[in-house]
């Protein structure tokens, strides 16, 4: 009999590139409030249905009301870094969202669910990391995403938190993607080479989600947290020098200091310009390309059998 999983935030990127690979072999129940936002690959595909429900607006467990068995739950939908909403939302969707989630999964005994969350949780540091080391994350982002992955913990099962690095790759947002935007303009932020990020592409991403998938639904008991991320952090400095020996962005180009006195001038300037606006400040969009976390942790790759494919010029052909 088809396994049936239910799969939140599905019409994002990373959502996408998994749902393609997962849907000839199970059934896929999508929540989400765009259901155009769908290829027509999963839309008329025979094993996928879509419920409109709004993650912001959901109460209780039972507004998910849903007439499917499921099997396993992947929870990716969230309330991104930068983005312009105000806290309550971030709560809301990061945070209570995943409680009656969670909720559902337990009335309903499904046996697997899988939380996508984020190595920000660690907060910005660079050396020493391991997978079980302290959530110091000081952002809205990072703290909401440790408040999700606390009701994982707390709720008695047998769940997994999935903790991704920055992704990266064709139609991300990522820190990557914001810097190669600014180099289209000829400029580029300078910053201390010793900062580290930890990445990983948009494939490895999905691939890890997918056997994660694969091997619960097999009946390979999961761990309770595990860490993708490259073997290989990055500096600022590597992604600009590869982007310019790709000829991806041109090599010419002026750099702006943006630490120090330059950090807090930039972050007053955004917040100041949010006010005029009157829309929410969480951060200057520097912000993503100052913050350093890097980590990596084997295990967490061995345990699905797998380890990334792409290095950072692999990864960066994506932008030509």
């Amino acid at each position: 009999m088809t396994k049936t999983i239910l799969i939140t935030g599905g019409s994002g990127v990373l959502g996408k590139e998994l749902i393609q690979k997962l849907i000839p072999d199970y059934k896929i129940v999508a929540i989400g409030t765009n259901y155009s936002h769908f290829p027509e690959s999963i839309r008329h595909h025979k094993h996928f249905k879509f419920y409109e429900r709004d993650l912001s607006k959901i109460t209780s467990s039972n507004d998910l009301n849903l007439s499917e068995q499921i099997d396993l739950v992947l929870h990716l939908a969230a309330v991104v870094s930068g983005a312009k909403v105000n806290e309550a939302t971030y709560y809301q969707i990061n945070v209570e969202a995943t409680k009656h989630l969670v909720s559902y999964a337990i009335q309903n005994k499904i046996q697997y669910f899988g939380f996508v969350s984020s190595i920000s949780v660690y907060g910005s540091k660079e050396t020493n990391l391991t997978l079980s080391s302290e959530r110091n994350g000081t952002t809205i982002y990072a703290k909401t995403k440790s408040l999700a992955e606390d009701i994982l913990f707390q709720s008695g099962q047998n769940y997994s938190v999935l903790r991704l690095a920055s992704i990266y790759g064709k139609g991300t947002k990522s820190f990557i993607s914001k810097l190669k935007s600014l180099m289209k303009r000829g400029v580029y932020p300078k910053i201390p080479p010793i900062r580290k990020k930890s990445i990983l592409h948009i494939l490895d991403a999905t691939q890890a989600i997918y056997l994660w998938t694969k091997h619960c639904l097999a009946g390979k008991k999961p761990e309770k947290v595990y860490v993708f991320s490259h073997p290989e952090s990055v500096t600022i400095e590597e992604v600009i020098r590869s982007f310019q020996n790709l000829g991806i962005t041109k090599k010419r180009q002026m750099s702006i200091p943006v630490t120090g006195i330059w950090s807090k001038l930039i972050d007053f300037t955004f917040r100041f310009l949010s006010w005029i606006r009157k829309k929410p400040f969480h951060g200057s969009p520097l912000q993503p390309l100052l913050e350093s976390v890097a980590i990596y942790d084997e295990s967490s790759w061995e345990k699905i059998g797998y380890f990334p494919k792409s290095d950072l010029r692999k990864g960066l052909m994506d932008y030509q």
